[in-house]
């Protein structure tokens, strides 16, 4: 079991700027352990961020991924306890294509949030990213009103895998994953949907919804782990997810 420690929001104090995105992540590549995922997508409209709506330019992190000084880590929920991978130690590559900023990397074995995580991706549960940034000087552009901003430079410092709601919708990974489900469950998307999203909150489910949902995630699993149980994947889900820091 992960002990779980209450971790405060850097950007707090830092300046640091935090943006979630639906990732279209992998975790079975490979042997299993190769992690594909995007941190960030281009030319996408986020979610609205309090006032206005942003959009990430191709290229804004060119500079930043040049710089062979800097060190960034791939994290669990932005938890530097928790690290993944590192650029600086050749275990993170990153790269940006026509769709966004890619990442990749090797889940470490032997570590206990990463199993937790590798069974929770496994199974769809988990299909999120986010990144950490800060804007240099005329590195962002915005509308006269103010409604709308787009991000032409940023200083990336950490991307993370997460479990909270995507700032930036335009890869549709969430969407087919309740699709997905729904087929496989016979529910309604809408049913699926509200039924996660009641057990996330720990609220009382209907029996038949969950063992359909049991049935499912079993189902997408290649190689079954003992306590694949819906109630044993949302155990690992809250243990990660009470790292999270927005």
């Amino acid at each position: 079991m992960i002990e779980v420690t209450p971790v405060e929001p850097r950007s707090a104090k830092s300046g640091i700027e935090f943006r979630q995105v639906d990732g279209e992540i992998r975790a079975v590549e490979g042997t299993g352990n190769r992690f594909v995922g995007y941190a960030a997508v281009f030319n996408s409209d986020s979610e609205n961020l309090g006032g206005f709506v942003e959009r990430i330019r191709p290229g804004a992190f060119a500079k930043t991924l040049r710089n062979k000084r800097r060190d960034v880590r791939a994290y669990v929920n932005h938890d530097s306890n928790m690290v993944l991978a590192s650029s600086r130690s050749g275990t993170l590559e990153m790269r940006e294509d026509d769709k966004g900023l890619r990442v990749e990397f090797d889940l470490p074995d032997g570590v206990s949030y990463a199993d937790d995580l590798r069974s929770l991706m496994r199974a769809g549960i988990v299909d999120k990213m986010s990144f950490g940034f800060t804007i240099p000087r005329k590195g962002d552009g915005w509308s006269d009103d103010g409604t709308r901003r787009e991000l032409r430079e940023v200083v990336l410092h950490e991307v993370s895998v997460v479990t909270g709601h995507p700032a930036y919708t335009a890869t549709a990974a969430g969407v087919r994953s309740l699709d997905a489900l729904a087929k496989r469950t016979g529910l309604a998307v809408e049913e699926v949907s509200a039924t996660l999203d009641a057990i996330a909150d720990g609220e009382e489910i209907d029996a038949e919804k969950a063992d359909a949902l049991i049935a499912a995630i079993k189902g997408s699993v290649k190689e079954p782990e003992p306590d694949l149980t819906l109630l044993g994947l949302k155990a690992k889900q809250t243990e990660l997810l009470a790292k999270k820091v927005f």
